[in-house]
């Protein structure tokens, strides 16, 4: 493809990069209306991406982020691996995460896109699987100590070869798998690609492959330059912080350490993730394809919150450097258990808010609530039919930044908000089930001038019978786990909390990282997942917000004293103006000054 001649029209620039993105949004819309599974229809666990011949992002529709950034180098890896023998109607599956996967659960279809014989451009869409092989149906198992134990692996092999059906590949993967609707949901797969490349070849008809190829290296060249300008804004230095996991899987008290240092030079910037512990003996590892994509969701968060709005693509991402430890936690050895990966995206992402917070104090958020969640699979008996599905509404809470309080439920940082919950009455229907309840947890935020997110409550029957969970998650209280950091005065956050009720009478603590090989008809699960950590001192809140909060029933009169000065008058349930002024006058921390301004002239909520 040659563009050395053409004239570059920003207007038509702007036109073809939002047409690229409309293509990719299309197909990951398609896929979640065509598939099968929950974990794609109703979660949205998925990506779709359109790529250029060289294997460079062109436009994502990231419902699931860590896989969105997680679909790039194994596309690389494709175009490497095949070489000269990429040919027209060619469809690649592939989820080797040491090929430069991201999880083997999450894989993808990759089909390349010719226009008079030569490579243009790539789809691909990738997903969380429902099942991939391995021991346990669903892919999570803590009792996993190697690869092969978790799933099928698919190094990067043809589905179809130069347009012939491979039924032999087909049966191969086929067999290996548990559920029939997966390879279905495969088949939606390969439709969106289909599709997308239609639309892309709509495209190249119209503009040549000239135009078309010159203005996406130009909004390549745009987004980076924009990058680059914006880092050398920040201030250079190397800047340093870490985060922990609790639990391998194998000893629930075990802590690893997640440690990063960030230097910015000029226009680059480099996370250096070598200090690191060495990788887990069980599932609690993330390949790197994984750890790249949690760094790049936490790059975009500094860039968006400096008021940076640039297309999600390769040129974004060109000034970012990585560097990590061969057999770390972030790049373990083969052929290590990595299913929990993903989910690691959470220390990633606060080992480095927490140390760009002096650099850049005002866009890091404080510490998030990590994810908490569990796989549930088994017989449904109405049907007879087995099911997998995740427990997404279990949603923890962001931490607070300068100027805004962390949104309530948002969920895992692995996903930027984007994976959406189960819609409570197709979490029934499609599962043997029953929803009590799902709601936002009053107290969990971190105080602060600014809150953190609120976490959720919630609690389900299982109604079926041989049914098996996983849990997958962490900062869960009996685990001794360190709550999500408050940032400059801000407080910490709450912990999780997950307790299982058999129907015998029972109770049990159920593990960040643990299988529970049976939950019999009748048990019950019980869900708390903590807020975010807040940002600021909470004595400069305003008392009303306070107050409106407390009536709101999302903060209890006794929290709205200890935390933030505010006195509730508990008959009427509104402000004690008096009160509250000699108590924060009492500590020290606000002025009657101070408080006067948060008040007005009102007086009294």
């Amino acid at each position: 493809m040659t563009s050395q001649s053409v004239a570059i029209d920003p207007v038509l620039a702007s036109v073809l990069q939002r047409r690229v993105e409309a293509i990719a949004k299309e197909m990951a819309t398609m896929l979640m209306r065509s598939s099968r599974s929950p974990i794609f229809n109703e979660i949205g666990d998925l990506v779709t991406v359109v790529f250029d011949s060289k294997g460079r992002t062109l436009a994502q529709a990231e419902f699931a982020a860590i896989i969105a950034f997680g679909a790039q180098p194994p596309m690389e890896y494709i175009i490497e691996f095949f070489g000269d023998d990429v040919h027209e109607g060619d469809v690649i599956i592939h989820n080797d995460v040491f090929t430069r996967g991201n999880q083997n659960a999450d894989t993808g279809i990759y089909i390349p896109i010719f226009y008079d014989g030569e490579i243009i451009a790539w789809t691909a869409s990738k997903g969380h699987l429902a099942d991939i092989g391995g021991m346990t149906a669903g892919g999570y198992n803590p009792n996993a100590r190697e690869i092969w134990q978790e799933s099928l692996r698919i190094p990067p092999v043809k589905l179809y070869d130069k347009g012939e059906f491979r039924k032999d590949v087909w049966g191969l993967i086929g067999a290996n798998i548990r559920f029939d609707f997966v390879m279905e949901d495969v088949k939606s797969m390969i439709g969106v690609c289909q599709v997308g490349k239609r639309r892309m070849l709509e495209v190249l008809d119209r503009y040549g492959t000239d135009v078309f190829g010159a203005h996406m290296n130009y909004i390549l060249e745009s987004s980076e330059r924009q990058v680059r300008a914006e880092l050398s804004r920040w201030p250079d230095g190397s800047y340093r912080g870490e985060s922990w996991m609790v639990s391998d899987g194998i000893d629930p008290t075990k802590h690893y350490r997640i440690a990063v240092e960030v230097t910015v030079h000029g226009d680059e910037i480099t996370f250096d993730f070598s200090d690191t512990d060495d990788q887990a003996p069980g599932i609690t590892n993330m390949p790197e394809a994984s750890a790249m994509g949690a760094i790049r969701i936490a790059f975009l968060m500094l860039l968006a919150a400096g008021g940076l709005k640039i297309p999600t693509n390769q040129g974004l991402f060109a000034p970012v450097h990585t560097v990590f430890r061969p057999g770390s936690l972030l790049s373990p050895n083969f052929p290590a258990a990595t299913i929990f990966g993903n989910q690691m995206c959470d220390e990633v992402l606060e080992s480095i808010m927490l140390a760009m917070k002096d650099a850049l104090p005002d866009r890091v958020t404080a510490g998030w609530n990590q994810f908490l969640c569990t796989a549930l699979n088994g017989i449904d008996p109405r049907s007879e039919e087995p099911f997998v599905m995740f427990t997404v509404f279990q949603r923890n809470g962001p931490g607070a930044m300068l100027g805004h309080d962390g949104w309530d439920a948002f969920g895992f940082t692995g996903t930027a908000g984007q994976m959406r919950s189960p819609d409570p009455e197709m979490f029934e229907l499609t599962t043997p089930h029953f929803l009590e309840y799902s709601e936002l947890l009053p107290d969990s935020a971190g105080a602060g001038e600014w809150r953190g997110g609120l976490g959720t409550r919630s609690a389900w029957h299982i109604l079926g019978r041989n049914e098996m969970g996983v849990t997958l998650g962490d900062d869960l209280a009996h685990e001794g786990a360190t709550p999500a950091p408050g940032l400059f005065g801000g407080k910490d956050a709450g912990l999780n909390i997950l307790r299982i009720e058999f129907p015998d009478g029972r109770h049990q603590d159920w593990g960040s990282k643990e299988i529970i090989e049976w939950l019999p008809e009748g048990t019950r699960i019980v869900s708390e997942c903590g807020g975010g950590g807040g940002y600021g001192d909470p004595l400069r809140r305003a008392p009303e917000t306070i107050a409106a909060e407390v009536r709101a029933g999302l903060l209890s009169a006794k929290r709205a004293l200890d935390d933030y000065g505010v006195v509730i008058d508990q008959q009427t349930m509104t402000l004690d103006a008096a009160g509250t002024t000699a108590e924060r006058s009492s500590r020290g921390h606000a002025s009657t000054a101070d408080f006067v301004e948060f008040m007005g002239t009102e007086g009294v909520l």
